[in-house]
């Protein structure tokens, strides 16, 4: 039996598109909301941002701009090495190389999350979008 498990995720491994760089690149298979893609199947939450709930006025809006800005994109996604809930954290790029995650606040549907953007990477786009209106969990608060 141990062969086969062996077999099993190497073969899941090759297939993943994952380096040991913590790389990920491939096609988007499903937009869960505003701040959480899968690639490849892979689950990714965004990170640096914060987008309100779906199910929310502000999160519906969240989803419907992430779905018309990356459906049918190939993106290249730098993962961070951590994990939250079935979800690895990283930041995603289009294939110009711009940041989705810069995008998404700059166009107002997320928020920077100081604590997740200790670099400030994110400040910019936050600037030109203003005030975020939607609500940011406490965790996005920084320590």
């Amino acid at each position: 039996m141990k062969p086969i498990v062996a077999i099993f995720m190497a073969a899941w491994l090759l297939s993943s598109s994952l380096t040991a760089a913590q790389e990920l690149v491939g096609p988007v298979t499903h937009i869960r909301d505003g701040d959480t893609i899968e690639v490849s199947r892979v689950p990714i939450r965004l990170n640096g941002l914060n987008c309100d709930e779906r199910g929310t006025r502000l999160g519906n809006q969240a989803t419907a701009a992430m779905k018309k800005l990356v459906s049918g994109k190939r993106l290249n996604c730098r993962l961070n090495g951590e994990v939250t809930y079935d979800r690895r954290v990283g930041r995603c790029s289009l294939p110009d190389g711009q940041d989705i995650g810069a995008l998404m606040i700059a166009n107002g549907y997320c928020g920077r999350c100081d604590r997740y953007d200790p670099s400030g990477s994110y400040i910019a786009a936050q600037k030109k979008a203003g005030r975020y209106r939607g609500s940011f969990p406490s965790y996005c608060k920084p320590r």
